[in-house]
């Protein structure tokens, strides 16, 4: 979806929900998830995955296999 000047939306949501689901450990603190959304560009990251129609299915791939991972170790 795109705003009135042809850029992506891009809301906190969305990003709340890409570092949630792809780097969890990163959630701990506000710290932390700042940190690691400015230095891993999360921003651009979101924005290329909902250009390319890939931004629902990036999330649901890390949560299925963080789910993997969890029933595997049984952590």
């Amino acid at each position: 979806m795109l705003d009135l000047f042809g850029d992506v939306i891009i809301t906190s949501d969305d990003i709340t929900a890409w570092v949630h689901a792809v780097a969890p450990a990163f959630c701990s603190s506000e710290r932390a998830m700042a940190l690691y959304i400015r230095q891993w560009d999360v921003v651009d990251k979101i924005r290329r995955a909902k250009l390319s129609g890939y931004f629902d299915s990036t999330i649901e791939n890390a949560r299925e296999r963080r789910a993997f991972l969890l029933r595997r170790f049984r952590l």
